[in-house]
């Protein structure tokens, strides 16, 4: 059963970080997506649990302001369609939703990014 993450941060605009986040993504074999440029930034990473724990790890310590993991879990529905150990960049929050949409995983991040009612 894949594991999934979902982290919201101020921006994502630093190179270095990026690609940092793609280094941990290609060691732990996790899928990550991710929004950068202006705000928020978000992340989202798929792989087992615990190659999603530690890729989870890798990003908190590279200490991005306003740093928050929205979920953590197992999950049965959707997947992202992102080889393992690669990630996938967006520019816009209209892309990324576009994108989890085909992925049959929008409903999800819209709920725990407080888009849709009964998320934080």
């Amino acid at each position: 059963m894949p594991f999934r993450a979902l982290i919201k941060t101020h921006h994502m605009t630093s190179r270095k970080k990026i690609q940092a986040i793609t280094k941990s993504a290609k060691h732990h074999s996790c899928s990550v997506l991710i929004k950068t440029g202006k705000p928020p930034g978000v992340m989202i990473a798929e792989g087992t649990e615990d190659a999603v724990k530690q890729w989870v790890e890798t990003v908190k310590r590279l200490r991005y302001k306003d740093y928050r993991l929205l979920r953590l879990e197992a999950v049965t529905t959707g997947q992202l369609s992102t080889t393992p150990g690669h990630v996938t960049e967006f520019g816009s929050m209209k892309d990324l939703s576009a994108y989890l949409e085909e992925c049959d995983v929008l409903s999800w991040w819209a709920e725990y990014m407080g888009f849709t009612k009964g998320g934080r």
